[in-house]
């Protein structure tokens, strides 16, 4: 099943990552080269009462830095690993903006919509997310598009927002030994 996700700055992908951990999956994630925040996932982990590194033991990271590595995350190597990890989840995160860089666009938008449905088709059984986080910058919105025809679900996530002092900022937030241990 492929869900398309748009997920605008402040809301909260990492969280949905520890979501399918702390149900016990483990999850495969690819992305772009800035498009996941693994200290948000700690955090969540935290905050949640697990252990974060035991919560990021079971999440798979692989990134792309060029729109061919991208494609081949999107339909060979990402879904074959999830596969064959046994993973609950796919996620892929902001890998259009790889394809928007240089070239023909009209040619880009073929090869990320048929990875689109390659990766549609081979992770047939495993909860699918294609996340687009930057949805605003030129030419997103047609793969936004592209990626919503292939989709069985969509879902639009709305910026996080807590009651004053629930959560104190990051940098005066106290850190829970698990959590000091990760970030040495």
């Amino acid at each position: 099943m492929l869900r398309v996700v748009v997920a605008p700055p402040g809301s909260d992908v990492e969280a949905r990552i520890i979501d399918h951990r702390e149900r016990g999956g483990k999850v495969m994630v690819i992305g772009s080269e800035h498009s996941l925040d693994v200290i948000a996932m700690s955090v969540a982990a935290a905050s949640r009462g697990m252990n974060p590194q035991e919560a990021l033991r079971g999440v798979y990271i692989s990134r792309a830095f060029n729109m061919f590595q991208a494609e081949n995350l999107m339909s060979e190597t990402g879904p074959t690993a999830a596969v064959d990890f046994r993973a609950s989840a796919f996620f892929a995160i902001d890998l259009h903006d790889l394809f928007l860089v240089d070239g023909d666009f009209s040619e880009n938008a073929r090869r990320f919509a048929q990875s689109v449905w390659q990766m549609k088709h081979k992770t047939r059984d495993i909860t699918c997310e294609l996340v687009f986080k930057s949805v605003g910058d030129k030419g997103s919105k047609g793969f936004l598009g592209s990626a919503l025809s292939a989709a069985d679900e969509f879902e639009e996530l709305k910026p996080v927002s807590s009651p004053s002092g629930l959560f104190p900022p990051l940098s005066s937030a106290p850190l829970s030994p698990s959590l000091k241990v990760l970030m040495r």
